[in-house]
């Protein structure tokens, strides 16, 4: 009696087993699980070429997938900051970004009045000063310019360029419409990407 139960027991294990290996099959990144796997194992070869093939189509098509860059902000809005002394603080990651006089947490850029006018700085290094004039960049240029030219600081005036990255890992593109060179309001065109 006990060995029937045991053996029903058994059973009901096994199938419970084919059916989560067959349920995995249908998921969708289980593709390359499988061919890792028949890869490991042995398997009979072609087949797991093939499962490795198709899992690679599946992860070549999931990385072209994002064809536009989301914008949190912008394009080319226009925002006015109003720069004091000691400094005026701006965090890109608010909708619309928030521009106030007191250090806040997660800051992504000051404008500090200064003897040659104003300065654009962040500590972190991630401003990127960009050639004056010719066409707005990209996020992926934007981010690759911050990624290898990024610095703590530079001037501010008109027609000045930059790409930021912020606090929360967003990725900015500012110009410079109007500079008050020293203390009043600064006119910027922002573009902030996801």
């Amino acid at each position: 009696m006990v060995a029937v139960v045991f053996l029903g027991f058994a059973v009901l294990v096994a199938a419970a087993v084919v059916f989560v290996v067959a349920g995995r099959g249908a998921d969708e990144g289980s593709a390359s699980q499988d061919a890792g796997a028949g890869a490991q194992g042995g398997g009979d070869g072609a087949g797991g070429a093939e499962d490795a093939a198709a899992g690679e189509g599946e992860a070549e098509g999931s990385a072209e997938e994002p064809q536009e860059d989301t914008v949190a902000f912008g394009p080319d809005e226009e925002l006015s900051i109003e720069v004091v002394s000691p400094q005026t603080y701006v965090d890109l990651d608010g909708d619309p970004p928030l521009v106030v006089e007191d250090r806040v947490d997660g800051y992504d850029f000051v404008l500090r009045p200064n003897i040659n006018g104003v300065a654009f700085e962040n500590s972190g290094g991630g401003i990127a000063p960009l050639p004056e004039g010719g066409e707005a960049p990209d996020r992926a240029a934007c981010l690759d310019a911050v990624e290898t030219n990024g610095s703590t600081g530079t001037g501010f005036s008109n027609g000045s360029r930059f790409c930021v990255q912020t606090d929360q890992g967003r990725v900015a593109y500012i110009e410079a419409v109007s500079s008050p060179g020293g203390t009043g309001t600064a006119t910027v065109q922002a573009t902030v990407w996801e």
